[in-house]
């Protein structure tokens, strides 16, 4: 009987493999047919916005497609060429690299400083013995996230005035630190200031995700812990840690893939507060949208910019879940 069960098997394994795909897909299709009815309208928005501007990828092609004047039908006007790509390293060499540089050193910085600081938060939150009490904490922490760009750079741009600032008068008053304005002309503190911002902002966001991973793990493994004698740092790091591995691998890649990406409303924001950030300080996001709208609005290189960008985010993407898989045993596939 065994052995009949066992030939069945096999046989529809065949038939299930000779029917092929999308013959599948079909009865798919048909049994559920009903519920993909909700899947079009998401489908139907991710083609929209998602897939028909991947045919706009074309002009990177071009020596510079004239959209205002001729329209679509410019990006199949004279022959093709890669100048554009050729001009990011050699005629835009030098803004380019000087936005590059600031760029990775900015996202650097966020993978070092800030990328640990949500999980801290998560263990520290799972360590308080109220559960109402973590959860009002964690609520509060998340809330900088619900505010928009502008209000948080205004909440700062307050706090360090120079002549009404608090934070200004507390160190002018109370330390003796300094008397300028942090943010104005003559001090260049661009970097750290984009760190501070986006930390501040998304600490307690980020932190929902470790949490929930730590307060699924089963109690019972820290109560063995303890009864072996196991300290709190202990179990943190061989209970803890290992457990919520996955999520953090899952983050980094994450992380490493917008490492070219510093977030272009944040950057302009602080370049309206002072130009000379900007001017030395350019990053990628900025820069980008300076030659594609600003400066000579010369599409064609804007679209070679950003194709190179994408493709560069897309190898950080792959080595960090090489990295992920080599060294965590986790990855995305």
């Amino acid at each position: 009987m065994l052995t009949l069960s066992k030939n069945n098997l096999r046989l529809n394994k065949v038939r299930i493999n000779k029917q092929g795909y999308w013959h599948r897909v079909g009865q798919k299709l048909k049994k559920y047919g009903s519920i993909y009815w909700f899947v079009l309208p998401a489908a139907f928005l991710a083609l929209l916005f998602g897939y028909i501007p991947l045919f706009f990828l074309l002009a990177a092609f071009k020596e510079n497609v004239a959209f205002g004047r001729y329209g679509i039908q410019a990006i199949f006007m004279g022959g093709w060429t890669l100048d554009q790509f050729a001009a990011i390293f050699t005629t835009n060499s030098d803004q380019f690299f000087r936005a590059l540089g600031n760029t990775l050193v900015i996202n650097l910085a966020k993978l070092i400083f800030v990328f640990p600081l949500p999980i801290i938060l998560a263990i520290c939150l799972s360590e308080v013995k109220s559960s109402f009490l973590a959860k009002l904490f964690l609520i509060i922490l998340c809330l900088p996230n619900f505010l928009s760009w502008p209000t948080v750079i205004g909440i700062w741009q307050n706090f360090f005035r120079l002549q009404d600032g608090v934070l200004n008068n507390i160190f002018r008053t109370k330390i003796n630190f300094f008397d300028y304005n942090l943010l104005g002309p003559g001090v260049n503190l661009f970097r750290f200031f984009a760190v501070f911002f986006d930390a501040w902002k998304g600490v307690g966001w980020n932190s929902i995700m470790f949490y929930t991973a730590i307060m699924s793990i089963d109690k019972s493994y820290y109560e063995a812990a303890e009864l072996e004698g196991a300290t709190k740092l202990q179990q943190i790091r061989h209970l803890t840690l290992p457990s919520i591995f996955p999520i953090i691998a899952l983050m980094f890649i994450m992380n490493i893939t917008y490492i070219l990406s510093c977030g272009f409303e944040q950057i302009n924001l602080i370049a309206e507060w002072n130009p000379e950030f900007i001017t030395h300080e350019t990053t990628l996001d900025y820069y980008l949208y300076f030659v594609s709208l600003r400066e000579a609005a010369n599409y064609s290189f804007a679209t070679a910019l950003g194709l190179f960008n994408s493709t560069i985010s897309l190898v950080f993407m792959l080595v960090g879940n090489k990295i992920c898989r080599k060294f965590l045993n986790r990855g995305l596939w």
